[in-house]
């Protein structure tokens, strides 16, 4: 069983207002770090929505006790048919008037998502367990534009704007390389309950003196809990870099969307815990895993 270096630390309670941990999972993480540590790691946990595509017209939805095991959305951790409409990943982006089309290095950035915020409040308080409160704007659209080209990590290179909802999609831009939009794919959401993995210094300081059982509690919770191709708020799934004083704020698989990436496999944005407390998104910084 592992120990808190701080040998005189009591056990304690998760947070206030912090997501509830299932049954199974605390068992998992007691037997592996002992019951003293396990509050600690639990107040680690963070609320996340989970984000697939829609379904379309000419679908029927399964309840998700009728999919077959080798159905990618039970490997792709994908949220149950109660999920909530929320908006879309690509297409053309709904910018009011006066509003200028995001650019990197003079090129047209491209959308990644546009996302109803009313319907993102929803979603997180009617497919959740409760307890906590919606932490981002709840009206209007949040839109995620980002670089084709993957050529900067310092945020210039993304944009995260919030606008008043009802503007008619922008056309895009003429360029004369790469793809401003990329097709349009409905989504919707649902609540998920998200760990910290062995990457992120917050797991890792509650153990200094033994890297391992961070790594091995981490390998746990990933096998665990699911792991979507799109995940709002919550933790990083992904191996890209962790900007310091940083969280993820939206990710999203190469997968999600048909674009060419080449060897990128994920991008993300990420915003300072100071701007994500002021519900500041002027300042999101941009990153990305490569295969």
């Amino acid at each position: 069983m592992a120990e808190l270096v701080t040998t005189d630390t009591p056990a304690v309670a998760p947070a206030a207002g912090a997501p509830p941990i299932p049954g199974d999972v605390a068992e998992l993480i007691r037997a592996r770090v002992g019951e003293r540590p396990a509050p600690l790691v639990e107040g680690l946990f963070r609320s996340s929505l989970a984000l697939d595509r829609a379904p379309g017209p000419d679908s029927s939805d399964r309840d998700s006790s009728d999919r077959d095991s080798s159905d990618p959305a039970d490997t792709a951790g994908l949220p149950a048919p109660e999920a909530v409409p929320v908006g879309r990943l690509g297409g053309l982006p709904a910018l009011p008037a006066g509003t200028a089309w995001p650019e990197a290095g003079g090129r047209p950035m491209q959308l990644l998502a546009e996302l109803d915020c009313a319907a993102l409040a929803t979603a997180f308080r009617s497919t959740g367990p409760g307890g906590e409160g919606w932490p981002l704007p709840a009206e209007g659209l949040l839109l995620f534009f980002h670089d084709e080209w993957l050529s900067d990590f310092t945020g210039r290179g993304c944009r995260v704007l919030h606008v008043p909802a009802g503007a008619p999609p922008r056309p895009a831009p003429a360029v004369e390389q790469g793809a401003p939009v990329v097709p349009a794919v409905p989504v919707r959401a649902a609540w998920e309950l998200s760990a910290p993995s062995y990457q992120d210094q917050e797991l890792e300081r509650l153990f200094p003196d033994d890297f391992l059982v961070a790594f091995d509690l981490a390998q746990d919770l990933a096998e665990r809990l699911p792991r979507p191709e799109v995940r709002l708020l919550g933790w990083c799934d992904t191996d890209t870099g962790r900007p310091e004083g940083h969280r993820p704020l939206l990710q999203i698989g190469s997968g999600a969307l048909a674009v060419d990436w080449g060897e990128c496999v994920n991008v993300s944005f990420w915003i300072s815990e100071e701007d994500f407390a002021a519900g500041r998104l002027d300042r999101v910084r941009h990153g990305f895993e490569v295969a």
